[in-house]
């Protein structure tokens, strides 16, 4: 549903394009969860269960994935996922994923892409495009510039939402605290678009805003490097009609299994 994009859109990428550099090689098992919750103008219960698999190393990744949506307790429907992540050459890298559903929950088609280029002085660039398919056709695009000093990361990433009549703009900064070689927290800010505002605006008053904080860590659990939590939580305060505000909650946990430790 196009109430839950950017609110997942968030999670996945903290939980899925984490430790791109990382050196780990082998085949990897994940399970986990995520979830989007509030109660104005209605009450809004999504449950989202996944499992999958694929294989790691410092250059290529490719995982698949099954997608289990339950909303309030009487729609559900399966998602099939599959997430590649390539490194080019030193300075160029990307990441690529595509999904498809027959079900109300989902977009029929979710295909989104981003390429990164490594600058001097520990700085990287990237672009990407996200592409929904619902009963027509949704584009966002994004910008964002990023920055390593030592054991810290920050990002700064523009969303330019497609909608009609006008362009959206939605602005987030996200930042982790590494240690122990890729084990992070991490804490995000966003605001601008209100991810429940309809992509076609000109019935409403005004556009609808919305402001958001999260909080996620990524960790290994024991000295082997094989066993992986990531973990995530988000609230936001947002505009669902003109002045009308609510609380909006989000969650996330998964655990991911490396069949063979570093090379």
């Amino acid at each position: 549903m196009r109430k839950t994009l950017i609110t997942l859109l968030i999670l996945l990428s903290s939980l899925f394009t984490v430790a791109q550099s990382e050196d780990m090689r082998g085949g990897q098992l994940m399970t986990g969860y995520y979830g989007d919750f509030y109660d104005q103008p209605y009450t809004r219960n999504f449950h989202v269960f996944y499992v999958g698999g694929g294989f790691k190393s410092p250059n290529t990744s490719i995982f698949g994935k099954v997608n289990y949506g339950y909303l309030n307790s009487n729609s559900t429907g399966y998602q099939f996922e599959l997430d590649y992540y390539q490194r080019f050459t030193e300075k160029i890298t990307s990441w690529w994923n595509y999904a498809y559903s027959q079900n109300e929950n989902f977009p029929s088609h979710r295909a989104m892409m981003r390429l990164w280029y490594a600058l001097p002085k520990a700085f990287l660039v990237s672009g990407g495009m996200n592409y929904f398919y619902f009963d027509n056709s949704l584009f966002t695009a994004n910008v964002g510039l990023e920055k390593y000093l030592g054991n810290f990361w920050i990002e700064g990433l523009v969303n330019l939402h497609f909608k009609d009549p006008d362009p959206r703009l939605s602005y987030r900064l996200t930042s982790r605290l590494f240690w122990k070689d890729y084990n992070y927290v991490q804490l995000s800010l966003s605001t601008g678009a209100a991810q429940d505002e309809p992509w076609v605006t000109g019935t409403l008053p005004s556009p609808l805003n919305a402001h958001q904080v999260g909080l996620g860590v990524c960790t290994y659990l024991g000295n082997q490097k094989k066993f992986q939590l990531r973990a995530s939580a988000g609230y936001s305060y947002e505009e669902y009609y003109d002045d009308m505000w609510r609380n909006r909650y989000s969650g996330a946990i998964g655990f991911v299994y490396t069949l063979k430790g570093r090379k």
